[in-house]
This record gives structure tokens, C-alpha cells and sequence, in this order.
């Protein structure tokens, strides 16, 4: 057992606990998630997860482990590198467990209480994008998960700082408003910095959005923008392979891929330039039903 009260992380349709003796870890998780009280010793989570020093007896440095139901589900990273890991981790381990949702690979935004749903395969600029629209001055739901009640087909926010590699970082960071956590150089995944949302989109952390449009998004470098629409029947395959647990769900998945292609015009966006995509995206979203 670990001695270190867990702290509990409300980020909309999931809760998170975590628990290390690592202070720079929670230095870090300060940084990224500073609209939060944490609670000591929450009683249920939907992922509880321990950060440990694994063995100080390795010739290439410490390393961390993350700990979750008993097991190591992951390789262990360097020992500065705790935030990353952890939120690396939990989103896999969300990504297995809240079936009750159909979950999007996608990030979110909304506008009042309509929403902006960006499917798309990691690589595609999606984080960034949504990080942008958010600065552009759009509610922040989710760089990561589109939460879908299969019910009434709302969108739930998962309201979590958004990793940024690479040249990201520096064009997000550039942007009036952008706040960002600590560098994390050299990573698996290169350089990573987390994205901050703001306080606003925090507290309407359990607000849900109704789907208004849902955009393909590619960046491409020196791309002129192009967009073209998605017949609903194309939409509905492509949310379902930019899902988490669309096979899982068997039936309910594919049902709730459907009626959400049904509400929603669809269009792919390949573009070139962040601010013309942005551009875009506004006149697309004024012209949704």
C-alpha cells in the first residue's frame, strides 16, 4: 500500500486519483491542472493510479512506475517525467473503461452550447487545432475525448490540459492567452508541454453541448486549405474508426455512430495555415443547422 493520500482530479465525465511520493510530480500537476481543490482519499475514481521510483540501482538513471489495479500496464519513464506518464496512463486507462459513452478519438469545443467535434487520427494536428480554438475564444471540452452519451447524443467534457509536441508547443504558446506546463525535452514522444485550459471552460467542466458539426481535420505544411463534405453514411465509418471503443460496443456504437452523423453536416479540412482553418471553421459553424 501506498502511504501517500491519493488526490482526486474532477475533470467532467471522469474522475481521476492519484497518488506519488515524487514531489516534483505534483509541482507539475499543480501547473497543468491549477483550477483544481484536490480532495484527499477520494472514494471512487474512474482511474486510480500510482506514481512509484522504480529501483535506484539502474546505471542509466532513476525511473518512474505507474501503478493502476495492482499491475504496471506501462514501461516505466525517466523520473522527471511523472506528469507526462500520468497523463499518457490515465488516458489510456479511461479509454478502457467508460463504456457507458461512446468515446471519439476527437477534440472538442463549443460555442454557447453547441458543439465543434474533430475527429482524427493522432498526427493530424488535432490537439493543436482544438487548443487554438479555444484561444479564438471556444469552451474547451476535450483535446483527446469526444464523450457521447449514447442516449441523447450530448457531448460530456473531459476538461484536461492538452499535449503539445514539437513545433506545436511553440506555435500555441506563441498565441495570446496560451498557458502552458513545464518542457519536457526528448520524450518518446519528443518534446511534450501541456496546454492549459482556461478557468471558465473548468467550471463548465459538467455542462454538456449538443452536436452541431463534426470536421475532418489535416494539417498539412504549405497545403492550400481545402474542404470538402462528408456524405452522412462516410461520417458515420469515420467516427466509428476514430473511436476508442466502437468495436466494444458492438450495436450501441454503431447506433450512436449513426444518429450523431444524422445531426451533424460533416466535412474534411486539409489545410496548410492554422488561422485560415479557424477562419473556416467559424463560417462552416455559422451555417450548421
Amino acid at each position: 500500500m501506498i502511504a501517500t493520500p491519493y488526490r482526486l482530479l474532477d475533470v467532467g465525465a471522469a474522475r481521476l486519483a492519484v497518488a506519488s511520493p515524487i514531489e516534483g510530480f505534483h509541482a507539475h500537476l499543480d501547473r497543468v491542472y491549477p483550477h483544481h481543490e484536490p480532495i484527499a482519499d477520494p472514494v471512487f475514481a474512474d482511474a486510480r493510479v500510482a506514481l512509484l521510483p522504480g529501483s535506484r540501482w539502474r546505471v542509466r538513471g532513476r525511473q518512474v512506475v505507474l501503478w493502476a489495479d495492482g499491475q504496471r500496464p506501462f514501461e516505466p519513464y525517466p523520473y522527471d517525467c511523472a506528469l507526462p506518464l500520468f497523463e499518457w496512463g490515465s488516458n489510456y486507462l479511461l479509454s478502457q473503461r467508460l463504456n457507458a459513452y461512446l468515446l471519439l478519438h476527437a477534440g472538442v469545443v463549443a460555442r454557447g452550447d453547441r458543439a465543434l467535434i474533430l475527429p482524427a487520427a493522432p498526427g493530424s494536428g488535432k490537439t493543436t487545432l482544438t487548443c487554438a480554438l479555444h484561444l479564438a475564444g471556444w469552451r474547451f471540452l476535450s483535446d483527446e475525448f469526444g464523450v457521447v452519451d449514447m442516449g441523447s447524443g450530448e457531448l460530456l467534457p473531459m476538461v484536461r490540459p492538452a499535449p503539445l509536441k514539437n513545433r506545436s508547443i511553440d506555435v500555441i504558446g506563441s498565441r495570446p492567452g496560451a498557458v502552458l506546463g513545464p518542457l519536457f525535452p526528448k520524450t518518446r514522444k519528443g518534446d511534450v508541454s501541456h496546454f492549459v485550459p482556461d478557468r471558465d471552460s473548468f467550471v463548465a467542466r459538467h455542462r454538456r453541448a449538443t452536436p452541431a458539426l463534426v470536421v475532418f481535420p489535416r494539417f498539412q505544411a504549405g497545403a492550400a486549405l481545402q474542404c470538402t463534405p462528408v456524405h452522412r453514411a462516410q461520417a458515420a465509418m469515420r467516427i466509428g474508426l476514430n473511436s476508442f471503443n466502437y468495436q466494444a460496443l458492438g450495436p450501441l456504437g454503431f447506433q450512436a455512430a449513426v444518429a450523431l452523423a444524422r445531426r451533424t453536416a460533416a466535412f474534411e479540412l486539409v489545410y496548410g495555415d492554422l488561422d485560415d482553418a479557424i477562419a473556416h471553421i467559424e463560417t462552416l459553424f455559422e451555417g450548421a443547422p
